[in-house]
């Protein structure tokens, strides 16, 4: 395996999507397009604090919305060549690309936009993944990414009949990498929004050697209730092997201990994972029909795709995820939405637009996006934690 699973399911929802390398590489700043981004100041903001950015281009006309990775903000046009906008807060170190749509189009400036402890350096153009795992100055990272782990809990209701051996799965993984401005989760939807066969990137493809052990671990120190032990792989992706429901402790935080070795040193991160709580009281319920027999009798209407959920606990984000399938068992699309982990979420007609009494695996994902520092070099690893549920249904009228 030569790529870090990332934490959404594709493919008969088997909660875990290779990533693959980045798709978009189109950089609009200054194009010849109707609509263009030629700068932003300031280019940064500390973590914790909203900014007030201009924006300099072209082609700002009518209704303007900006993205700053995958929050979406309003801006205000002072004309067709100026906007000014409100950068949110991030939380963490990290950077994204910006976005902006006006009435005549799109456009998209590559990491124009990083959240960081201090200014970073401008290093005149994008990062060409020129650095080596042995930079270890304190900061040298600040303000990229370098490292994925996630911890996944996902209940299947019929696993016969998606061709699996066991209705529980549990997993954990996590990889250590040069740091880069490219996010592990910058592929996903724009919050309220879906997409068909959304294409993930990876923000790597390769890892540092980060020694042969890591721990995810509940409890004392010295005596921790849970200890999940992942062991690296020649290619230096750690993961887990042989997890139970017991491993995954909901709304539970997590230190990481990581033995070290090689390109990245010993760390102990406290509370650097905090798991999201079970899904309860799911409609339609007849999508967890358990025997072969019942399997895909819940009926999903076009119209009115409609899911609901109760669950208690911290989580900041759900998923409904979605693969099409014909009567005979053939791929059509998988369709993902995205939104906030409000207890409901219909899916529009536009992405059921599939023949009737297409096949359906349905899986419902609540989770939890965050992150810490790599202590060695200061950039961030992202963590995604994810409580799923898989089911079946047939598309309806």
């Amino acid at each position: 395996m030569n790529a870090l699973a990332l934490f959404l399911a594709t493919g008969c929802g088997t909660s875990g999507l290779s990533t693959r390398p980045p798709v978009d590489t189109l950089d609009t700043a200054g194009d010849d397009s109707p609509v263009g981004i030629d700068s932003l100041d300031p280019q940064w903001s500390l973590p914790d604090e909203e900014t007030a950015v201009t924006i300099t281009g072209q082609g700002f006309s009518g209704k303007t919305v900006v993205e700053f990775g995958r929050s979406s903000v309003t801006a205000s046009v002072v004309d067709e060549h100026t906007l000014v906008v409100t950068a949110p807060a991030a939380g963490v170190e990290t950077t994204v690309d910006v976005t902006v749509t006006s009435d005549e189009g799109t456009a998209t400036l590559r990491d124009g936009f990083t959240w960081a402890a201090e200014e970073p350096e401008d290093t005149g153009g994008e990062d060409s993944g020129g650095d080596t795992g042995g930079d270890t100055g304190s900061n040298s990272g600040a303000g990229k990414v370098g490292g994925l782990l996630q911890f996944q809990l996902v209940q299947i209701a019929c696993p016969s009949c998606l061709g699996m051996t066991s209705s529980l799965q549990v997993s954990a993984q996590a990889a250590f990498h040069t740091p880069t401005k490219q996010s592990w989760v910058s592929w996903l939807p724009a919050i309220g929004t879906c997409a068909v066969n959304p294409t993930p990137t990876a923000a790597a493809s390769a890892y540092l050697d980060a020694g042969t052990r890591m721990w995810l671990e509940y409890g004392p120190n010295d005596h921790p209730e849970v200890s999940v032990a992942l062991s690296a792989g020649a290619d230096g992706l750690f993961a887990a092997e042989g997890l139970s429901a017991d491993d995954f402790v909901r709304t539970a935080g997590y230190r990481v201990e990581l033995a070290g070795g090689g390109d990245v040193d010993a760390f102990t991160e406290e509370n650097a994972v905090y798991t999201p709580d079970s899904i309860a009281s799911l409609t339609p319920a007849e999508m967890l029909y358990t025997e072969p027999r019942d399997a895909f009798a819940a009926q999903i209407r076009k119209s009115r795709a409609d899911f609901t959920w109760s669950s208690s606990g911290g989580a900041a984000e759900f998923a409904v995820l979605i693969d099409v399938y014909s009567a005979s068992g053939n791929p059509l699309a998988q369709v993902m939405c995205y939104d906030s982990d409000s207890g409901a979420m219909r899916v529009p007609a536009a992405y059921l637009d599939y023949p009737s009494g297409s096949l359906l695996v349905i899986g419902m994902y609540r989770y939890a996006v965050a992150s810490f520092l790599r202590p060695d070099d200061g950039s961030t690893v992202e963590t995604v934690t994810t409580f799923g549920v898989l089911g079946t249904g047939t598309l309806s009228n």
